[in-house]
């Protein structure tokens, strides 16, 4: 199987393929029989995973705005829910979820490959998730460059509620009764958060999943050559954890339960992360975050730069502050990884989450590119 007859099964044969769907779960079979066939040793991780975040936003944003609007006759009440909202929501944005575990789940899993060593050790795990995102009116390509900016105003006014309820509880406490107008400005705030409200429900009742070339099966196409390269005996190497992972476009959900499930074989391995690999200008991500950043372990940086220099390859660094990776959720909880993505001239990942993300609209240099260099940064890496 080459690079090009895993992308064409992966985003046309199987198509479109959401968390917990019936594709998503093909997809996984795709891939176990693949690393089975190399003769690696397999594995699956299943776990529950909520289908959409849309639902879950939905909730955070709307009750931000009824505390904000009720907040002027019920103060003693809008101000404690709309603090504690803001925290679920910031955990929630830094991979940290709370209120996703107890909604309506479904099953997902992680499909885990290995090259087992003598002492059972992992020295390093390359990832890369095998959903594809349902599209939505945020990521329309004449809306998709100003995403960064609409997604702060609204994790800025859900934020900006709790302050404003907390600052008229105070005042009502000392003065005897709320600001007239604090609560206009907090209504105001609130009026707002019914724009990304209205995204997210048309989202879901009018957009589908995209094909999910580049995002990600260009990806899980670069983690399959990496395996077809390490189970040849000639560069076998012992200690490499593949996993392709599910249910990320909803919140790296297959990601945490990964490091939950699998923390003290991990614990002290190189992470690296493949996502939207198949059109652009190849960057190691040396910062992500959706809310803070984290920044990216310095070996697995300086390597890169050893190895695209010293090959010559096209691979720079930048920052990714958009959505979260499969990489995210690692570096917030203190493992060294480091993501491997690529992006247009603008600075955006091309086609992303929109009905153009086709195999048509990837570039097989690219992936060429990228499997170089990921096979030459793994022969780096002390294992």
């Amino acid at each position: 199987m080459g690079i090009r007859e895993d992308l064409l099964k992966l985003s046309v044969e199987i198509g479109p393929r959401g968390a917990c769907t019936a594709a998503e779960a093909r997809a996984a079979d795709y891939i176990e029989r693949r690393f089975a066939e190399r003769g690696l040793a397999v594995s699956t991780q299943e776990f529950p995973s909520i289908t959409t975040y849309s639902y879950l936003y939905i909730i955070y944003l709307a009750v931000a705005a009824a505390c904000g609007v009720l907040s002027y006759w019920f103060h003693y009440y809008a101000a404690p829910v709309a603090f504690a909202n803001g925290v679920l929501f910031v955990l929630d944005l830094e991979t940290f979820p709370v209120l996703s575990r107890v909604m309506p789940r479904k099953t997902s899993r992680n499909v885990i490959a290995e090259v087992p060593s003598d002492t059972g050790k992992v020295g390093l795990v390359v990832t890369a998730h095998y959903d594809s995102a349902r599209a939505g009116l945020s990521f329309h390509p004449k809306l998709v460059g100003s995403f960064r900016s609409s997604f702060n105003l609204m994790i800025g006014a859900v934020l900006a509620v709790s302050v404003l309820t907390a600052c008229n509880l105070v005042l009502a406490v000392a003065a005897g009764e709320v600001n007239f107008w604090v609560w206009i400005a907090t209504l105001a705030v609130s009026a707002y958060l019914l724009f990304p409200i209205a995204v997210m429900v048309h989202r879901e009742v009018a957009m589908d999943f995209t094909p999910g070339a580049n995002d990600n099966a260009s990806g899980v196409v670069a983690l399959l050559a990496l395996a077809d390269k390490i189970s040849e005996d000639e560069s076998r190497i012992p200690g490499v954890m593949l996993v392709a992972t599910g249910a990320e476009e909803v919140g790296t959900v297959g990601m945490q339960w990964f490091l939950k499930g699998y923390r003290e074989r991990v614990r002290d391995a190189m992470f690296v992360n493949l996502d939207n690999l198949g059109t652009g200008h190849l960057c190691c991500i040396d910062s992500e975050g959706m809310l803070l950043g984290h920044d990216a372990n310095p070996v697995l940086l300086w390597l890169a730069d050893k190895v695209a220099e010293k090959k010559r390859l096209p691979v720079w660094r930048t920052g990714y502050r958009l959505l979260s990776t499969d990489a995210t959720p690692a570096l917030a909880r203190g493992y060294q990884a480091m993501s491997l993505m690529a992006f247009d001239d603008e600075g955006m990942l091309p086609n992303w989450h929109w009905q153009t993300d086709t195999a048509d609209n990837v570039s097989m240099e690219n992936l060429e590119i990228t499997r170089a260099f990921l096979w030459n940064l793994v022969r780096r890496l002390d294992l």
